[in-house]
């Protein structure tokens, strides 16, 4: 691709080292310092092979180069597949700008389907480098070429590859974005199809795909801190919600919107004054636009309960007592409780939810387990600390003395009197019966030493070590 600087892996590692960590805390506000963090044990993996791993990644990246669309999709699936489960960093430093400019051109040039699996591609490697300094190439290129491709919608996308641009631009904005602005500008982007002011931005965007724009639009509102709201560029958004909380489709997408605007607490910034508010003060108009939104919500609520399209959208969407109207009504924050692996995740803000549902959508919904069980970056978004069972292992124990026994059987003696014995007799006996107790002996050290390298672990590094050797010679 034209444009992308190909730095050297030898650069890029340089780099790394210098200045690795630094935006990860500057974009999660919510975690606490390093030093409150409880480090999870250790957890034991499958060994791999670094050279089958490398030509695996390799014949991947050939199947985005074939002409048949067919063959680039199943290339993208399998690293989709990969990036869940996890692998080496390294792989993806050495293939870094040939992955990005791939993935790019199948964002490009693909139908419908080759644009979904692109998007979830590059949204799954931005939240992979998000920590390091090739996030802020992913965010350029990737943004760049899916503004252009919202902004100029081919005629052949379905509504399902559009979305797939959206959720793309909020994940790739939100983890590899280095400022608020920058996130806001990608907000603009979906907001103009939230509140098109055209004909052709008004028959783009279907009322299901509205909900979805409102969750991509919250979700990178979630990674703003509120005094970076810029002031002046989103006054209106209240009303366009309001007015989006009397229709069906968009009802319960466009009360949680409001919820998490007035979590922010920067109403003033999204609501625009008349004459009459101009003199009032901030709590003054945070009450004011507070009861008009409970009157709405308290009308939506109780149309829900009669009228049929309604009340379905609020079984598929909403809990019974709608938490929207519990939260304006009588300020009573959400708590939402979610199982993963045996252990709960507790979500208690519109923001930890908001971040969540998107999250879970963009990844899958059984996926998602294995990721905040296993991606670290997910994990500090929610706070949360996976609890690994250390694995039962048989206990050695070594006993602190040890005697041998041992009879000895000398045919040649048997029956005979010690006393009358001769001299070559008894050296025999006596050669014969060291023999016997010298082997016992290098039995029983033999014993312990195998029990002192078991403790050590060096039987099990032994087998990995001629594991790789085996593998290095076979390919």
């Amino acid at each position: 691709m034209v444009g992308i600087k190909r730095d050297s892996v030898q650069m890029r590692k340089a780099a790394k080292k210098i200045g690795q960590g630094k935006k990860g805390k500057e974009r999660f506000h919510e975690i606490d310092d390093e030093e409150d963090r409880v480090v999870p044990p250790l957890k034991l993996v499958r060994f791999r092979c670094p050279t089958l791993i490398h030509s695996s990644f390799v014949r991947k990246l050939e199947k985005l180069e074939n002409k048949k669309a067919c063959v680039r999709e199943e290339g993208l699936s399998a690293f989709i597949k990969i990036f869940l489960e996890g692998f080496e960093d390294s792989i993806l430093e050495n293939y870094f700008i040939t992955y990005l400019e791939q993935m790019l051109n199948c964002l490009k040039k693909g139908l419908t389907k080759e644009k979904q699996l692109a998007s979830q591609a590059l949204g799954l490697m931005a939240i992979s480098v998000c920590e390091t300094e090739n996030a802020d190439e992913v965010y350029r290129y990737t943004i760049s070429q899916v503004t252009k491709l919202l902004r100029v919608p081919d005629k052949l996308l379905e509504p399902c590859g559009f979305i797939a641009l959206v959720e793309c631009l909020a994940i790739v904005t939100s983890f590899c974005a280095s400022n608020s602005v920058e996130i806001q500008e990608a907000m603009q982007v979906i907001w103009e199809y939230i509140c098109p002011k055209s004909k052709a931005l008004k028959n783009q965007v279907s009322a299901t795909t509205l909900s979805t724009l409102i969750y991509a639009w919250m979700f990178l509102l979630t990674r703003v801190y509120r005094l970076e709201i810029i002031s002046g560029r989103w006054q209106g958004v209240i009303s366009r919600f309001l007015t989006l909380l009397k229709e069906d489709a968009t009802c319960v997408a466009a009360g949680e919107a409001l919820a998490l605007i007035f979590e922010r607490d920067k109403v003033d910034r999204f609501f625009v004054k008349t004459e009459e508010l101009l003199s009032e003060s901030y709590d003054g108009l945070r009450k004011y636009i507070k009861n008009i939104i409970l009157k709405q919500l308290e009308s939506t609520s109780m149309e829900a309960k009669t009228a049929p399209p309604l009340k379905q959208m609020f079984n598929n969407a909403a809990r019974t007592d709608w938490d929207v109207l519990m939260y304006f009504k009588e300020d009573k924050r959400p708590k939402y409780c979610e199982i993963f692996d045996g252990q709960k995740l507790i979500l208690t803000s519109w923001t930890s939810i908001t971040q969540f549902n998107f999250l879970k959508n963009f990844v899958g919904e059984e996926e998602f387990s294995y990721y905040l069980m296993e991606n670290e970056v997910i994990q500090e978004l929610f706070a949360f600390v996976p609890y690994y069972e250390e694995e039962e292992t048989p206990c050695l124990y070594e006993p602190i003395e040890e005697k041998i026994e041992a009879k000895v059987y000398l045919p040649g003696t048997r029956g005979k009197d010690p006393e009358l014995l001769t001299r070559s007799q008894i050296k025999k006996e006596r050669e014969q019966t060291k023999s016997i107790i010298d082997k016992s002996r290098t039995k029983l050290m033999n014993k312990r030493r195998t029990f002192a390298e078991e403790r050590k672990g060096k039987g099990y590094f032994e087998e990995v070590e001629s594991a790789a050797s085996l593998f290095g010679l076979l390919f």
